[in-house]
């Protein structure tokens, strides 16, 4: 009796080992503190995971599976499942800042005339510049009121409230009274919509071809587009107050119905 209640203790202990194995542990840190809302996933499970607010996370992984580690401002890097990491209480990972580089500029005979209007009308776009006019079209000609007062769909409710818009200020003169946006406000709006120009760039580099082509099965010729499409859903807003985790639920939601879309086409 006494040796088969020795076998079962070691038969459970043994289970346990086998089960802590698959377990994997880490933490997420830069030069100075701990990161919070970087994005782990398993290149051969495709299961993933976040850090939380101490830069904790763990992840279902063996010896051998890679682990891509993202984050916003950080370079990607991975990881490979050592036989040791699963004998350490915590493994600690550096992610260092990220360095943005130019694409390189490439001069081409355009034939322009040097009249503005004449030019544009001629110029054949890439599907990407057209992606980001259309764009770019679409938020000059939102209307500061429509904003201001629009209220959050039933299918909404998920995503955090955005922030009031402050509408431009009013001047009267003579009979009845004329709008305008002062210079300041002008500068202002200019620069908030070069930063979302470069938005679709900075969320490929940031959460890797990977993630958009394999894990949401996204065609490449298709990418730019894609985030177009997901602009509905205040992408651009959470992503300029770095709620990657809001920013990552939504592409991952709108993948789904979104290649239902492109495969009617």
């Amino acid at each position: 009796m006494f040796q088969k209640i020795i076998f079962f203790v070691l038969i459970i202990n043994i289970s346990c080992f086998a089960q802590s194995k698959n377990i994997f542990k880490g933490t997420i840190i830069d030069s100075t503190h701990v990161l919070k809302n970087v994005h782990i996933v398993n290149l051969q499970n495709n299961k993933g995971t976040y850090t939380n607010a101490k830069g904790l996370f763990t992840i279902p992984a063996k010896i051998k599976d890679s682990l891509q580690i993202s984050a916003i401002g950080f370079t990607t890097r991975t990881i490979v499942v050592k036989p040791f990491h699963f004998r350490e209480k915590q493994n600690i990972f550096f992610l260092s800042k990220a360095t943005i580089l130019l694409d390189e500029v490439v001069v081409k005979n355009t034939n322009l005339t040097g009249f503005m209007e004449v030019d544009i009308k001629a110029m054949k776009l890439t599907y990407k510049e057209k992606a980001v006019k259309s764009l770019m079209d679409g938020l000059l000609g939102l209307d500061p009121f429509k904003i201001a007062n629009m209220g959050i769909g039933a299918d909404e409710t998920h995503l955090i409230k955005a922030t009031k818009v402050n509408l431009p200020s009013y001047g009267f003169g003579g009979v009845g009274f004329a709008t305008s946006l002062t210079s300041n406000k002008k500068r202002e709006f200019a620069q908030q919509l070069r930063e979302y120009q470069k938005i679709p760039d900075k969320l490929l580099s940031e959460l890797g071809s990977y993630f958009f082509f394999t894990e949401l099965k996204i065609p490449k010729d298709k990418y730019y587009h894609f985030i177009e499409y997901c602009t509905f859903k205040n992408l651009f807003h959470l992503y300029m107050e770095k709620k990657l985790g809001a920013v990552i639920t939504i592409l991952k939601t709108e993948s789904k119905t979104y290649l239902a879309i492109i495969k009617q086409e």
